[in-house]
């Protein structure tokens, strides 16, 4: 019997399908009913009132070399919680602490803890200082089976001697896992308490349990090495708690966030790089601590010779960095990393400029009476290439024109346009209806009697189509692009001497080299760290004592960066033209064009905190602890971003753009958001559990129609719809909710699923 037809997420615009049917998995149909009442106890329990326990055993080895040809999404080993707490399994050491438990224990207020390979069928979660590899299944109740393969890479000594910043009995707990490419290659990459940030090459894992798991091997008793057990191929540490994490694929690139007030980026040696730079005929830049000139450092750093880890401090202003990203340049290398703080302040860091400072874009919200303090959780570079066209208002924005409020805010001189009116119109949204209707009310009512007596009132509903003109090159930023022989677009930085104002922050020359890049003509180059702000190329090895020395300099750093206000910065015409900054607070999403003319919109209170009924709350579901957007998950094919919080709810919101005029200002990009899970239908029926929600995955549902994941479906009338998406929400006492996500034709209403 096939499954229910999927339902359009919301009237009128009828080309997101989210699955009627909600996959559950619940905690008792993966451990069992005995685990329910310490698990409750668990869930329940203050941080102050956990005894931690973890060991200190390596189970890393040296990596095999086989070629992986896929895995069995049915695949897996014997329970391992049925057996004793000193066995292992096909090269597994099961966890003391986990086994006697009956399951594993999830650290508390942290980022997103789990993820999806796109390229394996792979669910990875974070349990404490762990990381649970299992292969799902198309639905409940058996959507998580037993782990194939748990990594337990050994916490490093530069993380012992950090701590941690949450649990300073436990400081090597996982705070945020992501997978992405890197090169050609996907990686899983996550980030400790401690400072420690560790990588495994995704098709590690998975050739290490198809090995584990041939059935030739078995039959015949075959010995399963334990060289067959990933290695991480990266592991460093950044000084202090790592939280924001981003990868960038072209560019060979990690970036890091941490409660160091700054960003690192680890630059991976490359054979060659594609980046052509051109500098000044005559070399006026000062001397750096090194006896290289800046421009000489530069052109050296940009040689990508060496593995470099680089050190981007935010300023004065700054504070600690739960979520960044990647902003390219209009070749599609990294040029900056977008960074955001607790404060809510947004901060544009340029990776490769020696003596370049930061640009703050501060808060945008008025701190009275009407709104809290906004806290930043959440950013994204998104291109302007993942926005959906659409025809009118409503449906970019997702609702009437009438009812989208025009607000202006101290410091802004642009337009903004807050939608919260919208969840009115999201169907089957899952908070109290009469409390949706009377806020909408209550702010039309204000926007009414706030109304500003000017023609503008007269173009609210205006439906007339006007061209969006591609041709502008404002905000230019002094650069110059040129194709190359080939037609390929390379940067190359101003060919005039740009100044004392740059070299503002550069540390002086003081008569003698003290970096050691001797070894620049050799051919093997030694790793180096470089704080382009200040032309500096301190010397971190692993050395503890070094290492300890330069983050205990961190205030040091912070007072000596005199970073940009917004209003100051000079955006580049590629900049202004092709991205859009989404950020996230609390319970509000905001989408920010780099184009100073272009409206900002805005959706506030969309998920905010609520405890279901009859239900006793654990202490951090509390809304001073749950009450942050900090999951982002960009969907490209989709036109999608899921948006996913602590109290339990992911968004689905639409990236849109239109040609459409309102309030004498041109939309040009919006979003809209076209459903919230779980669904009011399923809070009736009691799916969403009492507790946080850690983790929020999503990747294509896989098929076995050949090697690859994509899965392209076709609906009951022939018409082609997009790849499938499955989304998984995993809660702190292990529920399982998983939804299917497609993206069809505008005038189709039902897709089969």
């Amino acid at each position: 019997m096939p499954p229910p037809a999927a339902e359009a997420v919301a009237d009128g615009h009828d080309d997101l399908y989210v699955s009627p049917a909600c996959f559950v998995q619940t905690a008792e149909s993966r451990f069992g009913p005995d685990v329910l009442d310490d698990l409750k106890a668990f869930v329940q329990e203050s941080p102050h009132d956990s005894e931690m326990v973890f060991d200190d055993e390596d189970e890393d080895a040296e990596e095999d070399e086989d070629e992986d040809d896929g895995l069995d999404p049915d695949a897996g080993f014997t329970d391992m919680y049925d057996l004793d707490a000193t066995m292992g399994i096909a090269g597994i050491e099961t966890d003391p602490n986990h086994a006697q438990l009956g399951f594993p224990r999830i650290a508390t207020t942290r980022n997103n803890l789990t993820a999806l390979s796109q390229q394996y069928n792979l669910y990875f979660a974070a349990y404490q200082d762990r990381i649970y590899a299992y292969q799902p299944r198309r639905a409940g109740p058996h959507i998580l089976p037993p782990p194939s393969l748990i990594l337990h890479p050994r916490q490093s000594k530069l993380g012992a001697d950090c701590g941690g910043a949450l649990d300073q009995r436990f400081p090597h707990q996982i705070n945020h896992i992501i997978v992405g490419n890197l090169g050609d290659l996907e990686i899983l990459l996550f980030a400790y308490d401690d400072g420690d940030v560790a990588a495994y090459y995704t098709h590690s894992v998975a050739r290490c349990i198809r090995v584990q798991s041939d059935p030739v091997r078995a039959s015949t008793g075959s010995p399963i090495r334990q060289a067959v057990h990933p290695k991480p191929f990266f592991h460093e540490n950044v000084g202090k708690s790592a939280w924001g994490l981003a990868i960038h694929q072209r560019s060979r690139l990690i970036a890091v966030g941490s409660n160091l007030h700054e960003a690192t980026v680890f630059a991976f040696a490359l054979t060659r790089t594609s980046v052509a730079v051109k500098f000044p005929e005559h070399d006026n830049s000062p001397k750096v601590t090194c006896g290289q000139t800046a421009f000489e450092l530069q052109r050296h750093f940009l040689a990508r010779t060496r593995m470099w880890r680089i050190i981007l401090p935010l300023g004065r202003g700054g504070t600690n960095i739960p979520n960044l990203s990647f902003l390219d340049d209009e070749a599609g290398e990294a040029e900056k990393v977008v960074a955001i703080d607790v404060n809510n302040n947004i901060w544009l860091l340029d990776i490769w400029k020696i003596g370049a400072v930061p640009v703050r874009w501060p808060d945008p919200y008025t701190r009275d009476h009407q709104h809290a303090l906004p806290g930043g959780w959440g950013v994204l570079v998104l291109p302007c290439s993942s926005f959906k066209p659409t025809k009118t208002i409503h449906e970019s924005l997702g609702l009437p024109g009438r009812e989208v409020m025009a607000v202006t805010k101290p410091g802004e001189s642009r337009i903004w346009l807050d939608t919260s009116c919208s969840l009115y119109y999201i169907k089957d949204f899952p908070t109290n209806p009469d409390t949706v209707f009377r806020q909408r009310h209550t702010r039309l009512d204000y926007a009414k009697t706030h109304a500003c007596k000017s023609e503008c009132q007269e173009d609210d509903l205006s439906d007339v189509w006007e061209t969006v003109s591609d041709s502008g090159d404002e905000g230019g930023g002094g650069e110059n692009w040129q194709p190359d022989t080939a037609g390929n677009m390379r940067l190359h930085p101003m060919t005039t001497d740009p100044g004392a104002e740059q070299w503002s922050a550069i540390t002086p020359f003081s008569g003698r080299p003290d970096s050691g890049l001797a070894d620049m003509t050799d051919e093997a180059q030694m790793s180096r760290g470089i704080i382009p702000s200040f032309g500096e190329t301190p010397l971190l090895d692993g050395d503890i004592s070094r290492h300890s020395l330069f983050s205990r300099l961190h205030n040091d750093r912070q007072r000596r960066i005199k970073y940009l206000e917004l209003p100051k910065a000079d955006f580049t015409a590629n900049l202004v033209k092709n991205y859009c900054l989404l950020r996230t607070t609390l319970t509000d999403v905001e989408l920010q064009p780099f184009d100073r003319n272009a409206p900002c919109i805005e959706s506030r209170y969309l998920l905010t905190h609520q405890v279901p009924a009859g239900v006793a709350a654990p202490w951090d579901f509390h809304s001073a602890y749950s009450e942050r957007i900090n999951m982002l998950i960009h969907v490209p094919e989709l036109n999608l971003v899921a948006a996913g919080s602590p109290t339990g709810r992911v968004a689905l919101i639409t990236l849109t753009k239109t040609a459409k005029r309102l309030h004498l200002t041109r939309v040009q990009h919006g979003f809209r958001v076209d459903c919230v899970l779980p669904r009011k239908s399923e809070d009736d029926k009691r799916l969403r559990p009492g507790c946080t929600l850690i983790g929020l995955a999503m990747s294509p549902v896989p098929t076995h129609q050949g090697r690859g994941l994509k899965l392209r479906l076709k609906s009951g009338g022939g018409r082609a719809v997009s790849t499938m998406y499955r989304l998984i929400m995993h809660y702190k006492d292990h529920t399982i909710l998983m939804y299917d996500v497609a993206r069809g034709v505008t005038d189709q209403e039902l897709l089969i699923f």
